[in-house]
């Protein structure tokens, strides 16, 4: 289902690229330019409302990246996509911008810094305390099937932790 929906979302993306583009190109007005980017914007909420409930359906299947596209999963693949690196890219292709933009842009992207590093310590505390329960000792002895179970329910419990984090970034 997500897989449709992101396809649909996809295309209605190019869309508003190619109604962005022509704005810029004829020049519109602020006014109608910042409808068009409106547009853009609530369009972008749909795809993060699209992925909160593709997590909680299948936190797997959204952290895996198959539905992505060939570049964003190069960039999932390189490291982790991070918003604070695409302003890094972006940002010389914004000339010409006003003192405050500029500094605006680089509080965002300080701030979206800050949000990844959070999120990226918080994964990896997830990943170790998973880690730890799994490969508790008591979780190796098979002869205690009840007690193997109770381990397994609570590494399941702590990754079900993953939803929030995908949630959150």
């Amino acid at each position: 289902m997500f897989d449709m929906e992101y396809a649909r979302w996809l295309d209605e993306s190019h869309r508003h690229i190619n109604d962005l583009r022509g704005g810029l190109a004829t020049h519109l007005s602020d006014g109608d330019l910042r409808i068009i980017v409106d547009e853009c914007l609530t369009h972008h909420d749909e795809l993060f409302q699209l992925k909160a409930v593709a997590a909680k359906a299948d936190v797997f299947h959204l952290i895996t990246g198959l539905w992505a596209t060939p570049a964003e999963r190069c960039f999932l693949w390189m490291g982790g996509f991070k918003p604070s690196e695409l302003i890094k890219i972006l940002l010389p292709q914004l000339d010409p911008l006003t003192e405050q933009q500029i500094v605006g842009i680089c509080s965002l992207q300080q701030s979206s810094q800050q949000a990844e590093e959070a999120l990226s310590q918080g994964l990896e505390q997830l990943h170790q305390s998973l880690a730890d329960t799994v490969a508790s000792e008591s979780l190796c002895e098979v002869t205690d099937m009840g007690n193997y179970m109770g381990h397994m329910a609570m590494a399941l419990g702590k990754l079900s932790n993953l939803e929030g984090f995908v949630r959150q970034a």
